[in-house]
């Protein structure tokens, strides 16, 4: 895959994309990543998230014994390695929002909505 060059992005978040490799077997770790971008690891997760959701990039990041970190998605196999591990994160998080509904309908008597239905 050609490096992307996308219309619109700001200085830094075309700074990011460019560090990032094709391909999850040549992931880059975020800590590598602040130290060539020259940017925080918080500003570098909001950069990311702005580059997928918001510019709809194809960055896929892994996680693993063997270190993981950050890369443009190529192919199906590349997808199923970024939607790996962020399934169970997302079931595990809507289990603690439900669990903290549970809590505040017992202890305070009242019915809170952190979840939304779907």
């Amino acid at each position: 895959m050609d490096k992307l060059i996308c219309q619109g992005l700001s200085a830094r978040e075309q700074a990011v994309l460019d560090c990032i490799p094709a391909g999850h077997k040549n992931a880059i770790s975020r800590r590598w990543l602040t130290r060539v971008a020259c940017l925080d690891d918080r500003l570098i997760r909001e950069i990311i998230y702005r580059l997928v959701v918001e510019r709809g990039l194809p960055i896929g990041s892994s996680t693993g014994p063997e270190g993981g970190g950050y890369f443009l998605i190529e192919d199906l196999e590349d997808l199923e390695v970024a939607t790996r591990h962020l399934k169970p994160r997302a079931r595990a998080i809507f289990r603690r929002a439900r669990a903290l509904e549970n809590i505040a309908r017992t202890k305070f008597g009242c019915q809170l909505k952190l979840v939304a239905s779907e």
